[in-house]
């Protein structure tokens, strides 16, 4: 199923029927061939999140337990009578702004980065040298009975992987891209790279990127020029987006929202 995310910004007033909201804000974007291409944006949508990286929000320390934050209801919108589900501790669909932490950052992130770098070759130094994932897979080329699953397994035994691994655990990255330090070969990666070459691949994506449905009904994702939904196509709408195009006006926009606004993460069928 084709997919993407958008927060939905919500007045403070909509958390009596959020989904109701929800709706309403987000009509003007329903694939109904009436208002062109750019408008037909979705089929189906449901206010998702509530686990860890599933594209929620991280919740303010102390506030995890708060009757006002948001859970999934995985398929509603094309699956009449689901129920919401429970929020992992830390995690949820959304809620007032207030609740949410927005602390992630691109300083925290090299910090966090540059500290798994030096981990990596303090480990190298008292653990047998590992060998890279690329050799586990070309033995599958050549081995039919060797499975993908005991490719992956074999290369994570490696104590030096163990090792690396385990500290990973340690490092506050919940609130980062669910691949941040995760996604690599920390044999090619980390490795034979000097810090600077690796905070330099590594910290673009380090931070989570927001499609938004602004308060005043601008359209904006990846980062493009915001669609109107008061206008019928981009062409023909004299309005200025409050939003500039780029992610980093994105992110300044949802911190700048008043604390009771309603942030609700909302996937959508495209």
């Amino acid at each position: 199923m084709a997919g993407t995310s958008i927060t939905v910004c919500l007045p403070a007033g909509a958390a009596d029927d959020v989904e109701a909201a929800v709706a309403e804000a987000m009509a003007p974007f329903e694939i109904d061939h009436t208002a062109g291409d750019d408008r037909d944006i979705w089929d189906a949508w449901y206010v998702s999140g509530g686990t860890a990286h599933g594209g929620g929000f991280t919740v303010l320390p102390g506030r995890e337990h708060d009757s006002r934050l948001l859970h999934e209801i995985p398929g509603r919108w094309w699956r009449p009578g689901s129920q919401a589900t429970p929020n992992e501790f830390g995690w949820c669909a959304g809620g007032p702004r207030g609740l949410l932490d927005f602390s992630a950052s691109r300083e925290e992130a090299a910090e966090l980065a540059e500290a798994a770098w030096q981990r990596w070759h303090e480990l190298a130094r008292e653990l047998p040298e590992p060998r890279a994932r690329d050799v586990f897979r070309a033995r599958r080329r050549t081995d039919p009975g060797y499975s993908r699953e005991q490719a992956a397994a074999d290369y994570r035994a490696q104590p030096l992987l163990r090792a690396f691994e385990d500290y990973l655990e340690t490092l506050p990255t919940e609130r980062y891209w669910w691949g941040f330090l995760r996604s690599m070969d920390p044999v090619t990666d980390i490795g034979p790279a000097s810090l600077e070459e690796f905070l330099v691949r590594t910290l673009p994506s380090a931070l989570n990127t927001r499609n938004v449905l602004t308060l005043d009904g601008w359209w904006h994702e990846d980062g493009a020029p915001g669609i109107h939904g008061a206008c019928p196509s981009p062409a023909a709408c004299p309005h200025t987006p409050g939003v500039p195009a780029g992610q980093d006006h994105v992110d300044a926009y949802l911190l700048d929202l008043p604390a009771d606004t309603l942030l609700v993460n909302v996937h959508c069928h495209v």
